[in-house]
């Protein structure tokens, strides 16, 4: 049985007179647990199967490479906590997202509140978008930080060292929220003209579905999916952006 479960059970017990028994969470306990959070991420992962620990443990060992081991311990229902021995590594791993496993989403977040598992909002996750099609006058950071909003939360509009953001791509670091289905285009409407599609694609992006746009289940899972041919669908493997320094990389291996 899952805590939330028994949480549930629990509540819906009512014996005779029992009385609630409520523990004071104060003084010398809340500050000892202040430091306990401040160390900690807790994360889940988007996998319809049981995650295994020692599986998760050792690959993210291998990808993360942090200078003192992490401790990962399952909370249930493939929530994990990460135990960090240094802030350093807290943040690096926090911005070097999304993290992947087994093809499935990890999103990651500090714990909230208390830390209570239950009450933890796994919705968001930070991904590098790529823009393109963007017109000439919108290559600026304070109008691509409005373009990006348009999908949710910028926390980032890359610049190149003079500050400017020129060029066939604009890179955009943005919270989405994965509940939802991932946009796919911004259009942007200049006034007298017709509006300008900028196609969106997301880097390091993890399997999701090609028939709602959700993470967390293939097109053949989901309840939309009516047996259409997989380039019929609206969504494609064509929103899996290839990183910048990736691409670069792949054409001069070309020109080889």
């Amino acid at each position: 049985m899952d805590t939330e479960e028994l949480i549930r059970k629990c509540k819906a017990i009512s014996i005779g007179e029992d009385k609630e028994k409520i523990m004071n969470f104060e003084g010398s306990m809340r500050s000892k647990g202040r430091q306990v959070v401040v160390g900690c991420l807790v994360g889940k992962i988007l996998h319809n199967r049981r995650v295994n620990q020692e599986g998760l443990k050792s690959a993210l060992q291998m990808v993360w490479r942090t200078t003192k081991e992490v401790r990962i311990e399952s909370l249930g229902n493939n929530v994990f906590l990460f135990k960090f021995a240094l802030e350093a590594n807290k943040k690096r791993i926090l911005a070097g997202g999304p993290w992947h496993f087994d093809r499935a989403l990890i999103i990651l977040t500090e714990p909230k509140g208390f830390g209570e598992v239950t009450r933890q909002a796994f919705t968001h996750t930070s991904f590098w978008v790529q823009l393109r099609n963007v017109p000439i006058m919108c290559m600026e950071k304070d109008i691509l930080k409005v373009s990006g909003e348009q999908i949710r939360t910028v926390e980032e509009v890359e610049t190149d060292r003079y500050g400017d953001c020129i060029g066939e791509i604009a890179r955009i670091r943005i919270s989405v929220d994965i509940t939802q289905p991932l946009p796919k285009m911004i259009f942007l409407k200049l006034e007298g003209e017709e509006k300008i599609p900028m196609p969106v694609s997301y880097e390091h992006l993890p399997d999701f579905c090609f028939c709602c746009g959700h993470i967390g289940h293939s097109f053949k899972e989901c309840a939309q999916y009516k047996g259409q041919a997989k380039e019929q669908l609206p969504y494609g493997v064509w929103m899996k952006a290839i990183k910048i320094s990736e691409r670069a990389r792949l054409n001069r291996n070309r020109g080889n």
